[in-house]
């Protein structure tokens, strides 16, 4: 399957008229409504009104790919829009791009969907080819880029192609003020706890480190004020909150992913678990980590 595939000229806005990507993506939506694309249209703009597309991809300099799962749709559709003017986009007024590319698609084809933002990331990544696109004057032109007829989507992914190997684990004894430090340190917000032999037995994240290290969270006041916990509040739970084992707060049922699982075996957990990242695990034993934001690094690598 090729990236043409994915892409009609009736979807295709050439010039665009925005200023910024949520404008830019309204007008892209407004062509795929017209065209017949979409199936539930008050749920399509809805959906882009009060949410940020997901994992927003901003591909250099060179175009901006805003994509969201709906059910608005009833298969994987896009559009592309080519601005005369650069296009800003409000999350970072310094990062501007003349390119904007809206994916929507229906949870059931979410392994598509994650397939096609890397395909067209790579893509875009080349400036021969955001040149032949922005000298594009038709809908037409836009759609003969060679590119778009060279880019094969990939083959289907396993978890194995994906995943960190060598994961940074935990034991069950180690002190919850070790773990916020370590994710601190590592920039992670998961760890999973094993035993002596390396076998899973829980995972502690940024929520169970809130709920023990800050029993009540800082609440807001009739006043409007913050007001922090007490001393004697923190330290409800024990002497030192820092100090208990990791065992005591972990979660003990885990969803885990086999090496040998495909990418839309994963990308079906993550929409119907809500669940972004996960252990992997081979004979009960950790032997990676597998986050979305992997599944994003991995597509849009050259």
């Amino acid at each position: 399957m090729k990236l043409r595939d994915v892409l009609r000229p009736e979807h295709v806005v050439v010039p665009l008229r925005a200023t910024t990507v949520k404008e830019a993506t309204e007008l892209l939506a407004e062509r795929l409504v017209a065209s017949g694309a979409v199936a539930d249209p008050q749920r399509l703009n809805a959906v882009i009104r009060h949410t940020w597309p997901e994992d927003m991809v901003s591909v250099g300099e060179h175009a901006f790919l805003p994509h969201f799962r709906s059910e608005a749709v009833r298969g994987l559709v896009t559009a592309v829009g080519i601005s005369p003017t650069p296009i800003r986009w409000e999350k970072d007024p310094h990062r501007t791009a003349r390119v904007v590319i809206f994916i929507v698609a229906p949870l059931r084809d979410a392994a598509l969907y994650l397939q096609v933002v890397g395909a067209f990331a790579r893509t875009l990544a080349d400036p021969e080819t955001v040149l032949a696109l922005l000298a594009a004057r038709t809908p037409d032109q836009v759609v003969a880029v060679a590119a778009l007829h060279e880019v094969e989507l990939p083959s289907q992914l396993t978890v194995r192609d994906v995943m960190t190997p060598h994961a940074i684990t935990v034991g069950a004894e180690r002190t919850l003020g070790d773990v916020a430090r370590l994710m601190v340190e590592q920039d992670i917000r998961a760890l999973p706890v094993v035993d002596e032999g390396g076998s899973l037995i829980g995972m502690v994240t940024h929520r169970e480190l809130l709920r023990f290290l800050i029993p009540n969270f800082v609440q807001r006041t009739k006043s409007g004020e913050f007001r922090a916990p007490t001393r004697s509040q923190l330290l409800r739970a024990s002497a030192d909150p820092q100090l208990i084992p990791v065992k005591e707060a972990m979660a003990r049922s885990v969803l885990c992913l086999a090496e040998d699982q495909t990418l839309a075996d994963v990308a079906n957990l993550m929409s119907t678990k809500d669940v972004d990242r996960f252990p992997v695990v081979r004979e009960g034993v950790v032997v990676g980590f597998l986050t979305r934001a992997d599944v994003i690094r991995r597509l849009i690598a050259p």
